[in-house]
């Protein structure tokens, strides 16, 4: 099956930002209503961005501070947002978290009660355990990276603008579609709360499309010598080889051991940062490598389109001799975290209001929420409990010459339905459900 057939069957419409209706497109561009000129200024809206800064997961933190600063600084030059007649400008605050619960919850505090904040962009995870109590009483909105999060208990928790685990989920069914010869599925992650959740809903995917899986297990989060993790699952003698939600240091330190040890199948995972990971492996080794993060100055965008000039104002801010030059390329991170800040803009105008019931009540009813991956709706009770979460289709791409190139982008609602009872079942044997969880 080609991919062009792949995608007709589960997209039946582009998602590029320059398919989009004239008012989606505006609203997907700028992130503001138009200004008219005569609107009062209002006060200045607070957000944060509460996630690890430094420490193993701050590849899933630091570098989405671009992002942010290059939207928000986008809205305050045109007056800021429009809620309840007023302008507001957007001011953001930063904290550490380090990816521990203590730390994340002493920065919730900080954040809110020092400066105010009405939205929290973070990564998830045990942070997100630990924060829930406190922000949920506070009614302060939390955008989480992972979708694992929602529960019925945190109203306040949104996720799915990264589209983690849904890309974990549809994974197999790309390899499966793309080489229906393969059978054999090897998955593995750190062990952690978001490695055990994610790759529960992996396994239970694979198992709904068919694939024997043969290799499932955690590695301690201290791992630091990946040789014996690789040598037993190569043991196995799997198709495909999954790194699930592996943190960056240890997909680059994972694929470079499957490349020592001989492994030739296909190698898959959550997010590849390729720069890294060729470092320590040759061009042609990659080469195929699936992950679900693609990069702005890709083609299938087209120009002009929203990814292309992301891309252009990052490179004139952040890029080689910028004024803030960060002395690295640009990341998935980068435009990662700021799909939910946007999606939150979007819904403060929606309601007129910042009040977060009415917020999250007015994006639950938008039939086609504007998001910079292709339109979106609220949804989520039969994975979490409640309708939380952003579903915006899900990018797939493959490594081409050592540069990653999408190839499709997935319908994931239409695809889980007839799928659901198998996956939640694998998901349920594992403790893994949101019911099973604290």
């Amino acid at each position: 099956m080609d991919r062009r057939t792949l995608f007709k069957i589960t997209s039946a419409l582009p998602v590029a930002a320059a398919a989009m209706i004239p008012s989606m497109r505006q609203a997907l561009a700028t992130g503001i209503l138009p200004p008219t000129g005569n609107e009062p200024e209002g006060e200045v809206v607070n957000v944060g961005f509460l996630a690890a800064l430094s420490g193993p997961d701050a590849g899933w933190g630091r570098p989405g501070l671009t992002g942010n600063k290059i939207f928000i600084d986008e809205i305050n030059s045109q007056g800021g947002l429009l809620v309840g007649g007023r302008r507001h400008k957007i001011g953001m605050y930063a904290y550490d978290d380090q990816g521990l619960g203590d730390k994340a919850l002493n920065g919730a505090k900080a954040m809110v009660e020092q400066k105010d904040v009405r939205f929290i962009s973070a990564i998830g995870g045990m942070p997100a355990r630990a924060t829930h109590p406190y922000l949920t009483e506070k009614k302060v909105i939390y955008g989480s990276l992972i979708a694992t999060d929602i529960h019925p208990n945190r109203p306040y928790l949104i996720a799915g603008g990264d589209v983690t685990p849904r890309i974990d989920m549809m994974r197999p069914f790309y390899h499966k579609m793309t080489n229906p010869g393969l059978s054999r599925w090897a998955v593995c992650s750190q062990d952690d709360t978001i490695g055990r959740a994610c790759q529960a809903w992996e396994v239970g995917s694979a198992k709904a499309d068919g694939w024997d899986v043969v290799y499932d297990q955690h590695y301690p989060i201290d791992t630091i010598d990946f040789a014996p993790t690789v040598a037993d699952i190569l043991e196995t003698n799997p198709d495909v080889v999954s790194l699930n939600l592996s943190y960056p240091d240890f997909v680059t330190a994972i694929i470079e051991q499957l490349s020592k040890q001989g492994f030739t199948g296909e190698i898959s995972a959550n997010y590849l940062e390729t720069d890294s990971i060729l470092e320590n492996v040759s061009e042609s080794y990659l080469e195929g490598a699936v992950d679900s993060f693609p990069l702005f100055d890709d083609p299938w965008w087209g120009e002009p389109s929203f990814q292309a000039s992301f891309l252009d104002e990052w490179m004139r801010r952040f890029g080689p001799g910028a004024p803030d030059d960060l002395k690295r390329p640009i990341t998935g991170i980068d435009w990662d975290h700021v799909i939910l800040l946007r999606v939150w803009a979007y819904g403060v105008q929606l309601a007129s209001s910042f009040d977060p019931d009415l917020v999250i009540k007015a994006l639950r009813e938008e039939p086609d929420i504007p998001t910079i991956l292709g339109p979106g709706v609220m949804t989520g009770k039969d994975m979490w409990g409640i309708d939380n979460m952003l579903s915006p289709p899900i990018p797939i791409n493959e490594v081409r010459s050592g540069t990653k190139r999408l190839q499709a982008q997935l319908r994931f609602d239409n695809w889980f339905e007839p799928r659901k009872e198998i996956i939640i079942n694998e998901v349920r044997q594992k403790g893994q459900m949101w019911d099973q969880q604290v």
